[in-house]
């Protein structure tokens, strides 16, 4: 009896042991692969994946800033031609420079090599008109099930950091370099990379786009609420309309697919912090237009000028309308200094130009006035897009109608490439017009900045000449836009 019941003790002990054996086991199992996994990442990483599982606070996320409030008229007025005698400038007048235009250049299509790394498998998409194929094996997982939180944000990181991601991210920043992408195409290259590798998830999307960003040295980051994770970026320049989140006195945006609504209220959580040398903003200048394929369209104006019709057939870049598609809205001054394809810029200049030689400054100003107040129809970005959309010269081309900036935009750059004058932009509550300091006298309307007299020239006041602001603008004081 007393074997038995020994026996039996034994058994029983067992028992009870086993769980708590079992339980040592898989802690010494966890603690040996996590040892196995820390060694594939670099100090950086780690300290980094450490950081993550702290430091997380609740942030208030702000809709987006607005550039100006005022809505802007749905029909444009017309100047009548009693108001237009009174704008009649001295003669004789300075003639229009005879500037070269030059020819449009046909670039090499960009296509650098992909890197071959064992086991990779192509990845093809397109971008810009471009066939991309890129070699890359996705050797990691990301698991987001039910709520999210930083500890699974911080796995996540370490994730990526120990998986094969430096070929795809020398491949990602050749193609930068071939195309001659800014920080905005960069971005967008690189969720178009990402959303072939999570097409289901765009908070995996999210979190990868957010990996190949810091370690392309940006200072993205990432927010959470419940489930989802959001990308956060900052920029050098404002970007309207966008809901942002503030850290340490600098705005982080929201950045969401195209098409996206950002379906947001209450707080988000996220870190201070940075991984080390990831210090980038995004910048929405434009230098240069994205070295990318001349697919070419056109569109037919007309327009008529002291009783005479003119019809010009004037060609753009599609590829160059869709790149700016879906383009932040920022500050004016990057849309007036904005270059322009090559296509279209020869198209637009060699056909305007014949018809300004030989004529005095203001009679080509007046020209090219009538050129942007009539070939176009008008409709407000509300109207047209639903929001406020600033175009670019060849978004205006494009698009069936355009507003006040966009014809301002085109307007200014006509002047500058044709007639080689100054030009400014002019900020209205609701409006935007343009400027132009003349080599000769002229009559009307103006601004002085600087010391110099700058004309009023409205590219939206319909068949108005230059000197002539819009009546309900006349003693308004407008901010300048220098470019």
């Amino acid at each position: 009896m007393r074997i038995l019941s020994k026996v039996l003790i034994i058994v029983l002990l067992a028992v009870f042991f086993r769980p708590l054996r079992a339980q040592d086991d898989f802690q010494k199992w966890l603690k040996k692969d996590q040892h196995s996994f820390r060694k594939y990442l670099d100090e950086q990483d780690r300290a980094f994946t450490d950081f993550l599982k702290k430091d997380w606070e609740a942030y208030r996320s702000f809709t987006g800033l607005v550039r100006d409030a005022k809505p802007k008229p749905k029909k444009m007025p017309v100047a009548n031609e009693q108001e237009k005698s009174k704008f009649k400038p001295p003669k004789p007048l300075p003639k229009v420079k005879n500037i070269p235009i030059p020819l449009p250049k046909s670039l090499p299509k960009p296509r650098p090599k992909p890197i071959v790394t064992q086991g990779a498998h192509p990845l093809k998409f397109s971008y810009l008109g471009l066939k991309m194929v890129l070699n890359y094996k996705k050797d990691f997982k990301l698991n987001l099930n039910g709520s999210v939180n930083n500890q699974i944000i911080s796995a996540a990181w370490g994730n990526m950091a120990s998986s094969r991601y430096k070929s795809l991210l020398e491949q990602l920043l050749a193609y930068r370099k071939k195309m001659l992408l800014n920080d905005w195409g960069y971005v967008i290259l690189v969720r178009k990379v990402v959303a072939k590798s999570f097409p289901a998830s765009l908070s995996k999307r999210n979190l990868f786009s957010w990996f190949l960003l810091v370690k392309s040295g940006y200072d993205a980051k990432v927010a959470y609420q419940n489930a989802r994770v959001f990308l956060l970026l900052p920029s050098q320049n404002i970007i309207y309309g966008t809901r942002f989140v503030t850290l340490d006195k600098r705005k982080y945006y929201f950045i969401l697919p195209a098409g996206n609504k950002l379906d947001l209220s209450g707080s988000v959580y996220t870190y201070k912090g940075r991984y080390q040398n990831a210090k980038l903003s995004i910048g929405l200048n434009l230098k240069r237009i994205p070295q990318i394929l001349d697919k070419d369209r056109s569109r037919k104006l007309r327009f008529r000028f002291k009783g005479k019709q003119y019809v010009f057939t004037v060609a753009y870049d599609v590829d160059v309308v869709n790149y700016f598609k879906n383009y932040p809205q920022t500050e004016l001054s990057l849309y007036f200094e904005a270059p322009v394809s090559s296509v279209a810029s020869y198209s637009l200049l060699s056909l305007l130009k014949p018809h300004i030689q030989g004529k005095s400054e203001v009679d080509a100003v007046n020209f090219l006035l009538r050129f942007v107040q009539t070939a176009f129809a008008y409709k407000t970005d509300q109207q047209q897009f639903g929001k406020e959309k600033y175009l670019m010269p060849e978004e205006t081309i494009y698009y069936p109608a355009s507003d006040c900036e966009d014809r301002s935009i085109l307007f200014s750059y006509l002047v500058h490439n044709l007639l080689g004058l100054q030009v400014v932009g002019l900020t209205y509550p609701g409006h935007v017009s343009t400027a132009i300091h003349f080599d000769g006298t002229i009559p009307g309307d103006a601004v002085t900045y600087k010391g110099k007299r700058f004309v009023v020239c409205d590219p939206t006041y319909i068949n108005a000449d230059a000197g002539m602001a819009m009546p309900q603008f006349k003693t308004v004081a407008p901010k300048v836009i220098v470019f």
